[in-house]
């Protein structure tokens, strides 16, 4: 964990004196809820944005937790005196207090969940006298990239003021850019179009993850495998190490999750740790979730499966509860 920061006083989350009180407030009894509940969050969205990178103000709360625990974040809010919601099963429920929003977040765009690597690389923050989670700025660049379109351009100037405001760990960024390598790309070349200094070896890193591949599977193509003659040594060239298999076993099993018919899954968390590979998500029944551990199975033979999937019954209306 990094150390402990201080936000500065020209960080406030809004001008307005009255609603700035009642959403500290808010925040406070957040903080409580999360602590006494023994929850893993960490704060993203607007309070991430403007501690680690560019003042801004926020009139909704962001936390991001484990899919695991998001049931339990809420139950916690409940016990707080928040009204509570389960918006949608798949990623995102709702609290609600003194016209403050809490939104318990477990999936955001682009497949991305707080896991271990993450929950460990959150910072320490004061604000208000309130110590807080929040996620690292390396994770944020990345959950901002994804996130942007073009009903939400915010996202992608706060990327740009992380870039400018933090010291980055560019190798943990290379690394966490993976996920979505390509949006990643576009915002540090236009970042330093706009004279935000990003290391070029980043960038040919990126780059070189995305389209070497390409280059190699077209001299493929055009190069034709010469088979030794009767008599001759075989080829003493190795094959690709288990480890560069591993390295591509996450990408394939995921296509294929999408694409078998006893799936058609897109939102599976696959996530390798050495000789694992932790399967988190949500499905709609048992059968379901048999078939991606074996489709899993199947495509990493050699791999140990952890299934973690949740079965849910995505027909049960959303619920709303109301404590007083």
């Amino acid at each position: 964990m990094k150390p402990t920061r201080s936000f500065s006083d020209d960080k406030q989350t809004t001008e307005d004196p009255a609603l700035a009180a009642r959403f500290n407030r808010v925040l406070e009894q957040t903080v409580e809820a999360m602590e006494e509940g023994g929850i893993r969050y960490i704060f993203i969205g607007g309070i991430a944005s403007g501690g680690l990178g560019r003042p801004r103000s926020t009139h909704d709360i962001d936390l991001f937790v484990v899919p695991e625990e998001a049931e339990l974040a809420l139950r916690a809010l409940a016990k707080k005196g928040f009204r509570i919601e389960k918006t949608d099963p798949s990623w995102l429920y709702k609290g609600f207090k003194e016209e403050i929003l809490v939104d318990v977040i477990f999936k955001s765009k682009g497949e991305i969940y707080l896991d271990s690597e993450m929950y460990q690389r959150m910072i320490t923050a004061e604000f208000h006298g309130k110590r807080l989670r929040l996620v690292a700025p390396e994770d944020l660049v990345i959950i901002k990239a994804v996130a942007h379109g073009e009903l939400t351009p915010s996202h992608w100037h706060d990327a740009l003021a992380l870039l400018s405001y933090e010291n980055i760990d560019w190798n943990y960024l290379i690394k966490r850019a993976r996920r979505a390598p390509r949006r990643v790309l576009s915002l540090l070349l236009y970042a330093q179009s706009n004279d935000i200094w990003v290391p070029n070896s980043v960038i040919h890193e990126l780059y070189s993850g995305i389209f070497e591949n390409i280059g190699k599977a077209r001299l493929t193509q055009v190069m034709p495998v010469v088979q030794p003659l009767p008599g001759q040594p075989q080829s003493t060239e190795k094959r690709p190490s288990s480890q560069r298999q591993q390295e591509y076993a996450v990408p394939h099993l995921r296509q294929r999750l999408a694409e078998d018919s006893r799936t058609n899954e897109l939102d599976i968390q696959i996530e390798q740790q050495g000789n694992r590979i932790l399967l988190r998500g949500e499905v709609s029944g048992k059968g379901r979730r048999d078939a991606v551990e074996l489709i899993a199975k199947e495509v990493c033979p050699d791999v140990f499966i952890v299934n973690h999937i949740r079965v849910i019954d995505f027909d049960e209306p959303a619920e709303t509860e109301d404590v007083s």
